[in-house]
């Protein structure tokens, strides 16, 4: 009903009740109709649409006219419901298809724990891996570990076989590279190198030694000669006859010989590795 009038004190009592009456009713029946009251509009006010299951609508603005709807338990049920029937359940996806939303799928007793809702739209159990497992994929067989502790891989992850490798060594890609005009090969596995390393005279840098020899060559020598006694003496003063002539002679050519050089250093071998720092190397054969 939505008879509602402002009264007046004035009017006569047989209008007064009347009215009274029809605004007690209007109020009792939350202004019910078909339509929303037009006239004597009071913000707050509730109108029950008789044409809409009954919902309730308030009034929150008259300029302009707004109403609200007043959200019943019935109304929020059956939007509920409604909704959800229009929900469709959850569809994975496939290699060719895309999959939809929806509801996910109702999950089986014991499954609260270690299981997982997949894109192909199944719950799956979580893979519970075990260490061997573990390192089976990240190191596996014919892998390298290196450690800079004395750990021992094989007690480490049980099961696993490890080796130390070589001493002294460090590690060079396979493959083949050219430098300077040279190729170089390294295989898989091949082993080279040497820690020191003694020149041999092919490695030596090409140089040369000079020196000055004297090889034929002659010296002078002089003499006192006394003509009367014909008596040669040495270099010196004559010491039989008085001094008559002085003579200078050569010795023969025949002066050939040899210098010697000596040689110098220690013959030991130089120091051929790069600077290094030491940890340990395993490589795992099963």
């Amino acid at each position: 009903m939505q008879e509602f009038n402002k009264l007046a004190t004035t009017e006569a009592v047989n209008v007064y009740l009347p009215k009274l009456d029809n605004n007690v009713q209007s109020v009792a029946s939350n202004f019910s109709g078909t339509s929303f009251p037009t006239s004597n509009l009071l913000v707050g006010m509730v109108c029950t649409r008789t044409d809409d299951n009954n919902n309730r609508y308030q009034l929150i603005s008259d300029n302009p006219v707004t109403w609200q709807l007043l959200p019943s338990k019935s109304y929020v049920d059956g939007a509920v419901s409604d909704a959800v029937g229009k929900i469709t359940t959850y569809t994975g996806a496939t290699s060719t298809s895309n999959g939809t939303g929806g509801l996910v799928p109702e999950p089986t007793k014991g499954q609260q724990d270690t299981y997982y809702l997949s894109a192909d739209g199944t719950w799956k159990q979580v893979q519970q891996r075990t260490i061997k497992q573990v390192i089976d994929i990240v190191h596996p067989v014919g892998s390298i570990w290196e450690t800079t502790t004395t750990d021992d891989p094989n007690v480490l992850w049980s099961g696993t076989t490890w080796v130390q490798m070589d001493a002294g060594r460090v590690l060079v890609s396979a493959g083949t590279y050219t430098e300077n005009g040279t190729k170089y090969t390294y295989n898989l596995g091949d082993k080279g190198g040497e820690a020191k390393h003694q020149l041999t005279t092919g490695e030596l840098a090409k140089h040369s030694h000079s020196m000055t020899s004297n090889g034929d060559h002659y010296h002078l020598i002089s003499r006192n000669q006394d003509i009367s006694s014909e008596h040669v003496t040495g270099p010196g003063p004559d010491t039989v006859g008085d001094f008559d002539n002085q003579n200078i002679l050569k010795t023969s050519t025949s002066g050939n010989h040899t210098h010697n050089i000596s040689s110098v250093g220690g013959n030991e071998s130089h120091e051929n590795r790069q600077p290094y720092q030491v940890v340990a190397r395993w490589y795992r054969t099963a």
